[in-house]
Formats: C-alpha cells, structure tokens, sequence
C-alpha cells in the first residue's frame, strides 16, 4: 500500500521540476533579450558619430581649400607691385638741353692756338641769363673785352659798342660770363652822338671780343 500511494506523489514532483526547469529558460532568454536592443541602440550612436565625422571632413578640406588658396594667389599678387615697381624704376629721357653756339677764334695775328667763344643758349628773350666762355681771344690773355652787339652797333670807331660784358678772370688763357640780355643797347652812330636801342627779336646779335673780330658767336633774341 504505500508504495502505490507514493507514485502520485512522484509525478507532481517531476512535473514540478519541469516547470521549474522551463522556468529558468524563460528567466535566462528574458535577461538575455536587452543585448541585442542595446547593441542596436549603439548602432545608431556610432553611425551618427560616423556621419558627423563625414560631415565635418568636407569641412576641414573646405578650410585647407580656403588656406591654400590665398597662399597661391600670394605670389601673384606680390609679383604684381614688383612689375609696377619695375616699370615705375624705368628712366625716362631727360628733356635736350638748351642748344649752345661756339666759333673757333679768328685769324688775328698773335692769337694763341685753340681760342674760342661759346654762349649758352645760344637763343633767349630779354632778361634772360645766358653763361658765356673765352679763351685765348687776345694775345697772351682771354680778351681785352668782350661785348653785347645789336643789328645797329659794332666794335671800332663810332661803333657805340652795344653793351659791355664782365668776365673774369681778367688774365690767363680762359674766361667765363654770366650776362643778362639787356632790353636797350647802344648803337653805332658815325655823325653824332650814340642812340639807345631797343633790343628787338631777332637773329642779328653777337656777342665780340676785342680785339674787334678776333671771337665772335652768334645769338638771337626771342619774343618774351
């Protein structure tokens, strides 16, 4: 009798166990289940991380794009004050210098070799300076005088003399003048005394050491 009691009491049993044994499955896949959300869950993350790094990569060769470029535009622009530097350093041609008039010394006996005269310009209205230069227009000396001739004065007797011309130094080979053309002169007159003239534009000016023919250079008087 009691063991056949005892098999009913064996059966509950096993089936207790079973659903016990089921029980622990059912626990372990439910505390397994949050794996797989939570590796999903970093997925999202690690693609946003990724495309952000995407996004600020584009940004980043922007910015190496734009720090590149101005460094090779540098030399482009650099070059370019330089050229104009260059082209600004070109000389220009200086304006011709005033024309000047020179004579080799006359045939007057006694004169030493190599005398002349030169007036710079050799063309200037009234007023203006013009620098003049002797040299051996008298014996042993530059001149015995050197003078400012209009179209109506000469050197000699009752020449009237134009206008007297200092020079220095008084003796040695070579002399040098500054002379402003006067605007009056004095004329030659050979029955009276000698007339102030005007001094008018014209070619018919010399300037003439004494003595009389020994340099003479040409000169025009230009309108004011």
């Amino acid at each position: 009798m009691p063991r056949t009691k005892s098999l009913p009491l064996l059966r509950p049993a096993a089936a207790l166990g079973a659903a016990c044994a089921l029980t622990a499955v059912l626990a372990g896949c439910a505390s397994s289940a949050p794996v797989t959300p939570s590796s999903a869950a970093s997925s999202p993350a690690a693609a946003t991380q990724t495309a952000t790094a995407q996004a600020s990569a584009p940004a980043a060769l922007s910015s190496s794009a734009a720090s590149a470029a101005p460094a090779s535009a540098a030399p482009a622009s650099a070059a370019t004050p330089a050229a104009t530097a260059s082209v600004a350093a070109t000389p220009t041609a200086a304006p011709a210098a005033a024309g000047c008039a020179s004579a080799p010394a006359g045939k007057v006996p006694g004169l030493p070799a190599g005398g002349s005269i030169t007036v710079c310009p050799d063309a200037a209205p009234v007023g203006a300076v013009v620098h003049l230069t002797i040299a051996g227009c008298a014996p042993s000396m530059p001149a015995a005088g050197l003078n400012f001739l209009g179209p109506n004065s000469w050197l000699g007797t009752n020449g009237g003399g134009g206008a007297n011309v200092k020079y220095s130094p008084q003796t040695g080979f070579k002399a040098t003048a500054t002379f402003t053309i006067p605007a009056t002169y004095t004329g030659g007159n050979e029955n009276g005394p000698y007339p102030t003239l005007t001094t008018k534009p014209g070619s018919g000016y010399e300037f003439t050491t004494d003595p009389a023919g020994a340099c003479t250079v040409h000169f025009t008087v230009q309108p004011s």
